[in-house]
C-alpha cells in the first residue's frame, strides 16, 4: 500500500514538472523543471525518465518531440500502477 502511494505521488509530482515544462517560456525555467525532473526521476531511479530529462536539458527549451517522450514514459509508468 505504501509503495503504491509513493509510487502515485512520484507520478504526480513528475507530471507537475512535466507541465511546468510545457509552460516554460524561457530557457531559466525550462531548465529548472527539466533538472527538478531529472532529481525526481533518478531518486526513484526511473532511468528512462532521467535519460529523458536529460535530454531536456541539452535541446532547445520548448522542443515538443522532448515532451512527448516525457509524457509517453509517465503514461507507461501510470499504467504500472494501475
Amino acid at each position: 500500500m505504501l509503495m503504491a502511494e509513493l509510487r502515485t505521488a512520484f507520478i504526480d509530482s513528475a507530471r507537475r514538472q512535466l507541465d511546468l515544462l510545457q509552460r516554460s517560456r524561457c530557457d531559466g525555467n525550462w531548465t529548472v523543471a527539466a533538472m527538478r525532473l531529472k532529481g525526481l526521476a533518478a531518486s526513484f531511479q526511473a532511468d528512462e525518465l532521467c535519460d529523458a530529462a536529460e535530454a531536456a536539458l541539452n535541446c532547445a527549451p520548448g522542443e515538443p518531440s522532448v515532451t512527448r517522450h516525457i509524457d509517453a514514459i509517465l503514461n507507461r509508468l501510470t499504467a504500472s500502477v494501475r
